[in-house]
């Protein structure tokens, strides 16, 4: 790669260097460097070569249910609308008209068809061109060649992934020895999102990830939460379970919730009763670059993380269950359900404050001129691997 010399200001020293230590063996291998953190440079690199390339989850089949209904997303300097067409299918188009570049649609709702507010394009929801009112004198135009641009879009056990490079191969290949820790038995795709969270934090995208995906942090942050139900002995990373760009770390706490107790409160997923010993549990697994999920016998709760600048990211998080009990709670006919799902979200709020604070500070340390590369503990080899990966894509 082309050096980064400077990026550290008066100490000048050169990014290439310091990141070869991150290529040892993790338990020999030096942290990231601080600057990676926080160094514009390098954050445009991640988002071009990673965030413009790869398969990022923005939501949940739920999120439009029916046809003509939408939202907008983000992924950096995109802006994407998320739409259910009247055929049933879910499409994924940048949010830009192809007259003047004007944004089209803000926030969420639904609607028949796409009309720019600035000249009155109207395209269909599948982004076809329906109509530019007062170009019938413009000479060689063809409606059909000015449809939205669309982006890759699947559908994976429930999740709406998508890519913005037209020459990505399909995600479920990238994931399908997830089989190897069970995943398809915890019903994801019979789970509805009845819970959201979202938060602007003032951290570094990676800093997050990084943290959902060492237990190293537990005794300490998650005092009386996590620590308290699933302490961090408890915990075993499966490194080397795969050589496909996901990971997964297992709570070997079996039956394991988000209750007071972490005794399961809604329907127990049949299908998990037959998990192997050292994956029964509530595992908790990354697909690079930047979605997650926390899966227990009776839930889903997942995460994805966006950057907004070096200094910046966006945290938008569901929580998941059942069908047949989340439309209980929709209709508000059972009062003890209703009990348990506060408790599950209480429950939630309690460690992802923990988890939001600590980025934060570790963020606020990382800007230090005295900030330097750390090391790998053995309960941080997931982390290791992950900060490898983004090195490989977007350094090298």
């Amino acid at each position: 790669m082309a050096s980064v010399a400077k990026l550290v200001g008066a100490q000048e020293v050169e990014f290439d260097a310091r990141l070869a230590d991150l290529k040892k063996p993790a338990l020999e291998a030096a942290t990231l460097p601080p600057e990676a953190y926080w160094s514009p440079e390098l954050y445009q690199r991640e988002i071009d070569a990673i965030f413009f390339k790869e398969w990022i989850c923005v939501g949940r089949v739920e999120d439009v249910p029916n046809a003509g209904d939408f939202v907008t997303h983000e992924i950096a300097t995109e802006s994407l609308i998320i739409v259910r067409d009247h055929e049933d299918q879910i499409c994924v188009h940048h949010n830009v008209c192809r007259h003047r570049g004007c944004q089209i649609v803000e926030g969420s709702g639904n609607t028949p068809a796409f009309k720019c507010p600035y000249h009155g394009w109207m395209y269909g929801l599948g982004g076809d061109l329906r109509g530019a009112p007062e170009f019938r004198h413009t000479e060689n135009f063809d409606k059909k060649d000015y449809p939205l641009i669309s982006a890759q879009v699947e559908i994976w056990e429930g999740f709406i992934m998508v890519n913005l490079d037209p020459e990505a191969t399909p995600f479920a290949p990238r994931v399908s020895e997830m089989s190897r820790f069970g995943i398809e038995r915890y019903g994801m795709s019979n789970h509805v999102t009845t819970h959201r969270w979202h938060f602007r934090l003032n951290c570094n995208w990676k800093e997050w990830m990084e943290n959902s995906i060492e237990e190293y942090h537990i005794p300490w942050v998650h005092t009386e939460t996590f620590q308290a139900v699933s302490p961090m002995k408890g915990w075993v990373e499966f490194p080397d379970i795969t050589d496909q760009p996901w990971i997964v770390m297992v709570g070997q706490f079996p039956g394991f919730s988000y209750s007071d107790t972490g005794d399961p409160l809604f329907p127990v997923t049949p299908e998990t009763a037959d998990l192997a010993p050292e994956h029964s549990g509530m595992p908790i697994w990354v697909s690079y670059p930047s979605m997650g999920v926390l899966n227990s016998v009776d839930t889903t709760v997942y995460y994805v993380l966006l950057p907004d600048g070096p200094d910046h990211c966006h945290l938008r998080l569901g929580l998941a269950v059942a069908k047949e009990s989340a439309e209980a709670l929709a209709r508000g006919d059972d009062p003890a359900l209703q009990a348990s799902h506060e408790e599950y979200v209480r429950n939630i709020d309690s460690f992802l404050a923990e988890d939001n604070k600590i980025s934060e500070q570790q963020h606020r340390g990382m800007r230090s001129r005295h900030a330097k590369p750390g090391r790998f503990s053995k309960h941080e080899i997931l982390a290791w691997k992950f900060d490898t990966w983004v090195a490989e894509r977007a350094y090298s």
